[in-house]
């Protein structure tokens, strides 16, 4: 390959490949808003907010309840997922938001989640958590659960369930130039450039054969279950036009990106693949959650204690998506 081709090549590979990161125009700005009532405490913790609450840091729980944390992908924020936080609340449980820099190493930020969910535990030592990673958030979430981390950190809640969704634990394909010394020698640091650049410093921990994936590590023991929900995202649609035709698709990684053996074959792990679209599986302007919601449901991780009839939600959670 002549070399102004090859620069050629990788500029247009790592652009493309960034398409694996939900940008924060992606995700539907929800406008819902709910509230777990009773709640009695107060706290602050680096990292976990409301999703609905930019600029107060303060999280309001009740202690005595189970938790969900929701931790966000690359080029989006906890402001983007209010509407399912808010869902939870319709179900009558809650939900915060974890808050990272997407370009910061995904061992860093995976790090920064153990310290949160440790001094959470250290406040409420018998609340049972939940946390929830969409795209990269899984990768960020699943990382911060392992045990014999290089930061040594473990996380010590007592239980725990951990769910990913449309996370590319196989590594991300068009990027896989990024991991491979010679191409980064021979372009005589350019690549290295144009991935920083693009992603930040976890730029050599996404393709397929860098460390952080060919190496995910086990669970810690405290986690009682991982459900790992892929998504086939094949001939899905991002936006429409006014006459109904796909004027942008949903589809960022394959199935095949999504699977890793090391994590599929893991202890008390629960694979679902659903055919929808990676950004649609989290909901967004064109559509509402709805098989995430009824997974979430069928595994008893988002549990109704509301009172409210299925039909009563069904409206609820359309209006929250849609008005």
């Amino acid at each position: 390959m002549k070399q102004k081709d090859f620069f050629l090549y990788a500029v247009m590979s790592v652009f493309l490949g960034m398409q694996g990161c939900a940008s924060s125009s992606d995700i539907k700005q929800n406008v819902g808003t709910s509230e777990i009532a009773h709640t009695k405490q107060t706290l602050q913790i680096a990292g976990l907010k409301h999703c609905n609450n930019e600029g107060n840091d303060s999280i309001h729980l009740n202690p005595d309840e189970p938790l969900t944390i929701i931790v966000h992908g690359c080029f989006s924020s906890a402001g983007r997922f209010e509407t399912l936080a808010d869902v939870y609340g319709l179900y009558d449980q809650q939900a915060i938001c974890f808050e990272y820099d997407d370009r910061k190493s995904l061992e860093d930020t995976s790090g920064e989640l153990v310290a949160a969910l440790n001094q959470l535990s250290t406040q409420n030592p018998n609340q049972d958590l939940h946390v929830i990673g969409h795209s990269q958030g899984g990768l960020v979430a699943r990382r911060a659960l392992t045990s014999e981390r290089e930061d040594q950190q473990t996380v010590t809640a007592k239980k725990v369930q951990l769910t990913t969704v449309s996370s590319p634990f196989n590594g991300i394909e068009i990027s896989s130039h990024c991991g491979i010394t010679p191409l980064r020698i021979l372009s005589l640091g350019i690549v290295d450039l144009i991935c920083y650049a693009v992603t930040g410093e976890k730029y050599q921990q996404i393709p397929p054969n860098a460390d952080f994936i060919e190496q995910p590590g086990d669970l810690v023991a405290s986690v009682s279950q991982h459900l790992v929900i892929k998504t086939d995202e094949r001939n899905s649609c991002r936006k429409e036009n006014d006459k109904g035709e796909c004027i942008e698709d949903d589809y960022v990684f394959s199935v095949n990106e999504q699977s890793n053996n090391q994590v599929d074959d893991g202890v008390n792990t629960d694979l679902v693949t659903v055919k929808a679209g990676h950004v649609e599986i989290v909901g967004n302007g064109e559509s509402v959650p709805t098989d995430l919601i009824n997974i979430l449901k069928q595994k008893e991780v988002l549990v109704d204690k509301s009172g409210v009839d299925e039909q009563k939600q069904g409206y609820l959670i359309n209006q929250l998506y849609f008005d």
